[in-house]
C-alpha cells in the first residue's frame, strides 16, 4: 500500500513540477520496491535532470555526476520474467544510454516519461499549456546542430499530443479554440513525422505519432484517415523493432476497435 501511494505522489509531484519531490518518491520506491528497479532508478534520474536544468534555463545538459551516476547504474537493475525483459526496462536502459552518448543530454527526460506512463491524460489545462511551452523553447533554443533528428520529432510528438489533451480539456461551447487546438496538434504530429527518414534509434516516436494522428482524425470523425493512420504505424513494427512496441501497438488495436463503431454507425 505505501508503494502504491509512493508511486501515485510521485506522478502528482511530477505534475506539478515539483522536481525534487518527485525525485524523492522515485528513490524511495527504488530503495523498498522489488518490482522495477530499473524503472525507478531511471525516474530518479529524469527528475534530477528536470531538476537541474530547470532551476538555470541556461543549462542545456545535466552536467551533475550524480546524474550521470544514476543513468549509468539504470542497466544493472534489469530483471527478467520468464527470460524475457520487460519492455519498459528496455525503454530506460536505451534512454539511459542516450543520455551518455548525447554528452549528458536528453531532450526532456521528466515529460517525457509522464507521456510514456500515460500521466498527460491527468493534467489540467494550465498544466498542459505549460508543459507545451517548455517542449517548444527547448525546441526553439537548441540549435539544429545540437538536437538530433530523435529529439526533434520527440519533441513535437509530445507538443502535438499536448495539444490535443487541450481539445479533449476544453468546453465544447468553446467549439472555435477546441479546433485551433486540433489544428495545432496535427502540425506537430506532423512535423514529427516529418524527421521518419533521420531517425536513427527512436523508432518509437514514429510510430507513436502515427497512432496520435490516427486518434485525432477519429476525434475528427475521419474514419479513412484515421484508417490510413493506423495502418502507417504497423508498418513501422513491420520495418524495425523499437521500444514499446507492445504498448503501441495495444493502443493502435483499441483504437481500431473505436474506428470500426464509427465506420459501422455510417454504414
Amino acid at each position: 500500500m505505501h508503494h502504491t501511494c509512493w508511486f501515485e505522489l510521485m506522478w502528482i509531484a511530477a505534475m506539478q513540477q515539483k522536481w525534487a519531490e518527485a525525485a524523492d518518491y522515485a528513490q524511495r520506491l527504488f530503495g523498498a520496491s522489488n518490482w522495477s528497479k530499473t524503472s525507478y532508478l531511471y525516474l530518479l534520474g529524469s527528475f534530477r535532470y528536470a531538476q537541474y536544468v530547470d532551476c538555470d534555463p541556461s543549462r542545456k545538459y545535466a552536467n551533475d555526476p550524480n546524474i550521470t551516476n544514476l543513468f549509468r547504474d539504470v542497466k544493472e537493475y534489469q530483471i527478467r520474467i520468464a527470460g524475457k525483459r520487460l519492455q519498459v526496462e528496455k525503454y530506460c536502459v536505451r534512454k539511459a544510454r542516450s543520455y551518455h552518448n548525447q554528452n549528458n543530454f536528453l531532450f526532456y527526460p521528466a515529460i517525457e516519461a509522464m507521456f510514456v506512463w500515460g500521466m498527460f491524460v491527468l493534467l489540467d489545462k494550465q498544466m498542459t499549456k505549460t508543459f507545451i511551452s517548455q517542449c517548444q523553447e527547448r525546441l526553439e533554443l537548441i540549435t539544429d546542430h545540437q538536437l538530433s533528428p530523435d529529439d526533434k520529432g520527440l519533441g513535437h510528438l509530445m507538443v502535438g499530443a499536448l495539444w490535443k489533451h487541450c481539445y479533449l480539456l476544453e468546453s465544447t461551447e468553446v467549439q472555435e479554440e477546441r479546433e485551433m487546438f486540433l489544428e495545432k496538434s496535427e502540425e506537430s504530429l506532423k512535423k514529427s513525422l516529418s524527421f521518419e527518414k533521420q531517425i536513427k534509434k527512436d523508432h518509437f516516436v514514429i510510430a507513436w505519432s502515427n497512432y496520435e494522428l490516427a486518434e485525432l482524425y477519429w476525434l475528427k470523425k475521419d474514419d479513412k484517415q484515421a484508417s490510413e493512420r493506423l495502418k502507417a504505424c504497423k508498418k513501422v513494427s513491420s520495418k524495425v523493432k523499437y521500444s514499446l512496441e507492445s504498448r503501441i501497438m495495444f493502443k493502435v488495436h483499441n483504437l481500431q476497435e473505436r474506428v470500426k463503431e464509427l465506420q459501422n454507425g455510417r454504414s
